[in-house]
């Protein structure tokens, strides 16, 4: 019985005995009240644990290749298409303050994480999530009257020995979403700032997924950080700290810290420009441009912690850029975000020359607006 309605039993009882008349029906009354206290005194109210007797969906992982199709794994409950996420069965949903730019896409993330392990805390990289865990990646677009077209999800399996990419591309029924090695793409028109655009959508190849998830050789996530995962979510039984969610569910390891860095998005006003730039480069671009990513070798190095501004791009001249240059001597010249070779490829819509060089047909209007500011104010 939830508590609420034990508090209204209770009062009830309690009004019963200060009143003091006794008649058989009002004894009657008096013992099922008394059993049913006696029932509630052995139980305790946990609205976010399962009832009992009731049959929890166990989310299932594989220990080989992923799963026929994205039903499979159990991450969902009811009719796919809705995409409840299974919560008994320990799926999370989630949001990052600032997020890789993909066309346009929506999308919608949850992480699962297996019952009795927990994620290290840990502000200065990405998070490790324990071995079973499995970050998913949801992407879609709306459609003019408001509906949702389901173009695929992704997962990221941690196993013992790294992380492990999945594909599934909806069906176009949209009841399910099937494994796929090869990838595809699919030609979508996408509405974007009020004008419709052709988009040729890139469903990418397993071999694909290391060009933006690389880190020494190996694959790796980009977008949860504390400092990207610091920030609300409204959850079905409310608005909460994200942080503080995962804490109390036992996912993530208790903070040692009382105050928590935050990364800001494209928009969000509490975020001064440097931070709101930095946060998308860090995003967008480190996976890549990094000491550990496919491109080391450039000298050109976006981290969000970086604070060298030779290695930032600033004043830099490029290692080898070519026709990607655009004809401009500096990576960031500072104070003309339109000379700098940094926006000139966020611009680009040759293969060879745009950045990123998958995953991004058309132009973030937004990031470049927001990039270009940030250099013309440096």
């Amino acid at each position: 019985m939830h508590l609420d309605s034990f508090k209204v039993h209770y009062f009830h009882f309690r009004g019963f005995i200060l009143n003091r008349t006794y008649k058989m029906r009002d004894i009657k009354h008096l013992l099922f009240l008394v059993g049913i206290i006696l029932l509630v005194s052995q139980c305790k109210d946990t609205d976010d644990s399962p009832n009992p007797g009731e049959v929890i969906l166990e989310v299932k992982i594989p220990a080989g290749n992923g799963f026929a199709l994205l039903s499979d794994y159990n991450f969902f409950i009811g009719d796919l298409v809705d995409l409840v996420p299974n919560l008994d069965g320990g799926v999370l949903p989630y949001d990052l303050n600032t997020s890789l730019f993909s066309d346009y896409a929506l999308k919608k993330r949850y992480v699962y994480v297996p019952e009795g392990s927990s994620i290290p805390f840990d502000t200065t990289a990405v998070l490790e999530l324990p071995v079973g865990s499995v970050l998913i990646k949801h992407f879609y677009f709306k459609e003019s009257n408001g509906t949702e077209n389901y173009i695929e999800t992704r997962l990221l399996i941690r196993r013992s020995d790294g992380w492990y990419p999945e594909t599934y591309e909806w069906n176009n029924e949209q009841t399910d979403a099937q494994r796929t090695v090869i990838g595809g793409t699919k030609d979508l028109t996408v509405n974007v700032n009020g004008q419709n655009q052709q988009l040729n959508y890139l469903i990418p190849n397993q071999n694909q997924c290391k060009n933006c998830h690389s880190f020494d050789g190996k694959i790796h996530p980009i977008g949860p950080t504390i400092q990207n995962l610091n920030k609300d979510y409204n959850y079905i039984d409310g608005i909460a700290n994200q942080i503080d969610t995962w804490e109390m569910k036992g996912i993530l390891d208790p903070r040692p810290v009382s105050i928590l860095p935050r990364w800001y998005g494209i928009n969000d006003p509490a975020g001064s420009l440097d931070e709101r730039a930095r946060g998308y480069l860090a995003i967008n671009c480190s996976s890549c441009h990094r000491l550990e990513g496919s491109a080391s070798n450039s000298g050109f190095y976006l981290e969000y912690d970086n604070t060298d501004s030779l290695s930032l791009g600033i004043w830099k001249t490029p290692v080898a850029a070519g026709a990607g240059s655009g004809g401009f001597t500096y990576v960031i010249y500072p104070g003309k975000g339109d000379e700098s070779i940094l926006l000139y490829r966020m611009i680009a819509d040759e293969v060879d020359e745009r950045m990123p060089e998958i995953g991004r047909e058309l132009l973030h209007d937004e990031g470049i607006a927001l990039i270009k500011e940030w250099i013309d104010n440096l």
